[in-house]
This record gives structure tokens, sequence and C-alpha cells, in this order.
């Protein structure tokens, strides 16, 4: 105990000896400039953790938008300072923050990753972050150049229908999100890496899961804890990729396999600005594509899913609509791309459904020069956390903004920049039309061969890399009689 104390007093110390000589540089500085930075208000909250605490538990709880909302109000102002993750921080919120970001991340800003994001993806320490951003783009452009949308709704139909039937058919009780999760995670593996063996996914899906689970975990490399076990996680995927590189390499020496079937060759076959990417850096990225295009669409379906078993008018329209598109198909039994843009309401009612529950509160930036907002300066090197979830709750965009309402989507939709799950402008995300026809053609299917009701109607959240339910969404199935 004697030990701890002393411990915790030495960091006390080195803190205010640190501090201490920050403050006296940074008031020389404005002796010598004569100028002094106007921050925005706020607080830094404790010496060292600052409001570290308090925001990661927001996040576990599914209210860092409360935890925004709380400050902003008390301040007076949507954007405001803070410490977090060991750093200084300006907190953004509102369409017009957003609309200031879209317009000048790549001048002003540059993206920023947690510690713990950046020790589970090594390849980070030597690939600059924007040519990181860059390079995603580009591969996720020559993906959907090679893939035209026809091609992926057929992929998506088949793997949607062959998960049902397999997974959910003959079924009296399912757990959602885990089959969901699987559907999501298939798909990738097919798309984005040319895998369909079920064994295969199924182990690369084991590993993946403790992996989302401790990213955005407290970086406590001790075993038992969620950081340890998702760094074991990375190392057990990255063994994986690098045999499968491996065999990609081969294949394609031997004209076994196309430079354009896939992601993952792609990424072997085409050389970037600064050359081939090494094989650390493929199975990064392959990661990371694999988070992008798994997590999120995973649990807005089991959102989609929730809502409509406990709003069933709501499910009664989604059902009307997609009888509608399936009769305009016959005699033709696999979903098109023209089948999907008739899939209007459902899609407003999944649009609802990510600015109701929020499925991604926020993303972090750093800034790259000293940039005047609203009267206000942020001093370069300071990092940004720009809300998502405070504005798509906010009164002032959205009328009754706690009320489910996807007419609020009809027509020309909510203010600009208030609703923005999918960036917006130059950064709108290039997978958004992948994620759009991976949630409506399952939901087609899900509403179309069953009703179902939820086992556990106060079902508590847990946190993953996304909030999803506790216990898995569990219900009971009853199959359409038709």
């Amino acid at each position: 105990m004697e030990l701890f104390f002393f411990f915790l007093i030495s960091l006390l110390l080195v803190y205010s000896i640190y501090f201490g000589i920050w403050t006296l540089a940074y008031k020389t500085k404005e002796n010598v400039t004569g100028m002094r930075p106007s921050l925005p208000p706020g607080s830094f909250g404790w010496p060292i953790i600052g409001e570290t605490l308090q925001f990661i538990a927001a996040h576990y709880e599914g209210t860092v938008d409360k935890f925004v909302s709380k400050r902003a109000t008390k301040y007076s102002s949507k954007v405001f300072k803070t410490s977090l993750l060991g750093e200084n921080f300006i907190v953004f919120s509102g369409a017009a923050a957003n609309r200031f970001i879209f317009s000048n991340d790549n001048k002003w800003f540059a993206r920023w990753r947690p510690p713990s994001v950046q020790k589970l993806f090594p390849s980070m320490k030597f690939v600059p972050i924007e040519h990181d951003a860059a390079k995603a783009k580009k591969f996720m452009s020559l993906f959907f150049k090679f893939n035209e949308a026809q091609k992926l709704v057929a992929s998506i139909d088949s793997i949607s229908r062959n998960q049902l039937k397999n997974n959910w058919e003959g079924k009296d009780k399912v757990q959602v999100h885990p089959l969901v999760n699987m559907y999501t995670f298939a798909l990738v593996c097919h798309l984005f890496l040319s895998i369909n063996d079920t064994e295969k996914v199924s182990k690369l899906l084991y590993h993946f899961n403790h992996l989302n689970e401790g990213i955005l975990s407290i970086q406590l490399s001790i075993p038992g804890t969620p950081f340890y076990r998702a760094i074991k996680a990375a190392e057990a995927l990255r063994k994986e990729i690098y045999l499968i590189i491996k065999e990609r390499r081969e294949a394609l020496a031997k004209n076994l396999a196309s430079p354009t079937q896939d992601v993952l060759s792609q990424m072997i076959a085409v050389p970037f600005d600064d050359g081939f990417m090494p094989e650390l850096e493929i199975a990064d990225k392959i990661l990371a594509f694999l988070i992008g295009g798994q997590d999120t669409t995973t649990a807005t379906i089991t959102f989609a899913m929730k809502y409509l078993a406990e709003m069933p008018h709501l499910y009664n329209e989604v059902l009307k609509e997609q009888r509608e598109v399936r009769a305009l198909m016959k005699p033709r039994e696999v979903l098109c791309w023209e089948d999907v843009q008739k899939m209007r309401y459902t899609w407003n009612f999944v649009n609802e459904v990510m600015r109701h529950r929020t499925i991604i509160p926020g993303a972090f930036r750093e800034a790259k020069t000293d940039i005047n907002y609203e009267g206000y300066v942020i001093p370069k090197g300071w990092k940004i956390y720009w809300s998502v979830g405070f504005t798509q709750h906010n009164s002032e965009y959205f009328s009754e903004p706690e009320k489910f309402n996807p007419i609020r989507f009809e027509g020309s939709g909510p203010p600009p920049y208030s609703y923005v799950p999918f960036g917006a402008g130059p950064l709108m995300c290039p997978g958004k039309e992948y994620a759009r026809m991976t949630i409506l053609v399952f939901l087609h299917y899900a509403v179309k061969m069953f009703k179902w009701e939820p086992i556990l109607p106060n079902e508590k959240l847990k946190f993953k890399l996304v909030h999803v339910p506790a216990e898995g969404f569990p219900v009971r199935l009853s199959p359409h009689q038709n």
C-alpha cells in the first residue's frame, strides 16, 4: 500500500513539474508574440487522466452523445476543450462543425487514432496516415470498379439466402446478433479474400471478435484484459492472412488467380505511389477493411430487426414494400440492382435506425496547423473528437429527436450535414453502397421469411467496437405460411 501511494505521489510530482515547465514555456511564447490564443471553453478534468474515465464509461454505456451534450450545455458552446487519452482535445458537434471538418479535412485536419489502435496495427508506425487513408480509398474504388453493382447484389443475395437457410430456417429461437455477424463476416471474406470455406471463416471470426472487443479498450497488456486478448487475436489473424497472401502470390504467378478478383489480389498486384505494399501493411489493411465492412453493418442490421420487432406497424410497412419488390421480380428469383433501388421506405427506416441508435458516436482527428473556428483557436497538434450522436439527437436539427420516425428521411431529408453516418462530400465513405446493399438484401429475405419476437424485451447493451445487445438479441421465430 505504501509503495502504491509513493508511486501515485511520484506521478503527481512528475506531472506538476511537467505542467509547470509547459506553462512557463507557453507564457514565454505569449510574451514574445504578444498574442494569447483564445481556446474554446471547457475543462481538462483531473491531472494526467483528464476526463478519460468519463469518456470511456460513456462509450461503454452508449451515452457519448450525453457526455458531449452535458458539456456543450454547461459551456454554452458546441465546441469545447477537454483532456482525453493523455491528449489535449477539442470536441466538435453540430451541423456547422460537420461541414467545417468535411470541407477542410485534408487542409487542416489529419486522421488520428488512439494509442491502442496504433499498437494493434503496427504498420501505422511506418505508413503516413494520409497515405494510409489514400490507399484505402484507392483499393475500395478499384474493388467497386471491378465488381459492378449487379455482380455485388448477386453475391450478397446468394450469401444472404444461404445463411438464412442454414442458420435460421427450422429454428424456433435464434440469437440475431451472432448470426448476422456470421453473415456479414462470411460476405466480406468472400468478396475481399475469396474465402468461402465455412470452417476457415469461423476460425477467422473467432479471433476477429476478440480483436473488435479490445480495439478501444484501456491499453493494459495484462493477460485477461480485453486489450491483451485483442493483441493476441491480431497476431493470430495476421498469421492466417500471411498464409493466405503466400497462397495468393503463388496463384497469381501461375495465372490461377486474377489481379482484380478481390481486394487482396489488388493489394498484392497493384503498386501505389511508394511502390508495392509490404506484407505487414497488406495484412493490417485487410483487417481494417474487414472491420469497416462488417462490424457497423452487423450492428445496423441487428438494431433494425430489434426496432421491427418492437414496432409491428413499421414491420408491416417494410414487409409490404418487400412483397411489392418480390412481385415485380417474377419470374426472376435473384435480386438485382434495380430491385434494391425500389426499397425506398426500407432504406428510410434503416437511416432512422442509424440516427436514433447512433451506431458510430464519433471520430478522431488532429490539427495540422493552428485553426480558427467560431472565434476560437485550436492549436496545432491538438486532437479533435468529432461527435455524431449529439447532432443526431439535437432538436435543433430533428423535431422530437427521441421519437423514432422514418418519415423524416422522405423528400429532401434532414438539414444538410446534420446526419452523416457515411460522411459527406470528399469524405463520403467509399463503402456506403456496399453497406446499403448488404443491409437491404438481408432484410428483404428476413422479413419475407419470418416474423420475430424478442425473448428479452429489456435486454441491455454491451460495448465491443460498437454497441450490441448484451445477450445477442434472442428472438422467437415465426415463419410466414406462404
